[in-house]
């Protein structure tokens, strides 16, 4: 019965199309079924939506790793993917600075990914435009740690200069910096942002699970919990 209601839904909720093969009393008794059957059997439907759910989750992750615009640090492969959210004029993603590097340093099994999320000013907006602009000079993660160190203004002069000293063609940089395809992946990151309730930085993600802020125990402990996960999906595979 299960079967044949999930059938029954699909063809007049999930494919229109395929309903108006049914005329307009069998359309209205099927509904009837189908409604019936979902008030006695509540459990049905709130297993449909967590299946939903899951999905949706498993897609919005799945987008949020995989963009290969992205800058990202570890193997491709890697069985767990921290994703940070930043702004570089953001004191906290400052601190996690030194976080951020050890992991990229220590761990071959990990894969992080970094997405610029300019909200704090327009010096932010100029410093995420830089270092996207600067990505295929092969860079960026120098320049992406110079920007996070420095401390004082990020003026069009300080970015140059950032940028220059981690030697980047500052004059390339600039003519990139307004291009079309930049403001789209920043809208992009702003998107995906607010699909994490992310409303500020730094925002991290570990495999799926937002850490908000930046709290070492707390990303500690969920990268902990992450490598587990990996290892006992490795052994179900084996």
């Amino acid at each position: 019965m299960a079967r044949l209601i999930a059938s029954l839904c699909f063809l007049l909720f999930i494919t229109p199309a395929s309903a108006q093969s049914f005329n307009a009393q069998e359309q209205a008794e099927i509904r009837a079924l189908v409604r019936d059957y979902l008030v006695r059997n509540p459990d049905v439907l709130r297993e449909a939506l967590d299946s939903l759910e899951q999905r949706a989750s498993s897609e919005r992750w799945r987008t949020v790793k995989s963009d290969s615009r992205d800058f990202s640090l570890g193997p491709a492969d890697a069985p767990i993917v921290i994703v940070e959210f930043f702004d570089y004029r953001c004191a906290y993603c400052h601190a996690a600075l030194e976080w951020v590097a050890d992991v990229a340093r220590s761990r071959r099994d990990v894969r992080i990914v970094f997405k610029e999320l300019p909200i704090l000013s327009d010096q932010s907006m100029e410093a995420a435009r830089a270092s996207i602009a600067a990505m295929p000079q092969g860079r960026y993660w120098n320049f992406h740690r110079a920007l996070m160190q420095y401390r004082g203004e990020l003026t069009l002069e300080s970015i140059d200069a950032i940028a220059r000293s981690t030697g980047i063609d500052a004059a390339r940089m600039r003519r990139a910096m307004e291009s079309p395809e930049i403001s789209a992946l920043l809208e992009q990151n702003r998107a995906q942002a607010l699909d994490y309730n992310i409303n500020g930085t730094p925002g991290f993600i570990i495999n799926g699970e937002l850490i908000a802020g930046f709290n070492r125990e707390n990303l500690d402990a969920r990268l902990r919990q992450a490598t587990r996960e990996a290892a006992s999906l490795r052994q179900a595979r084996n």
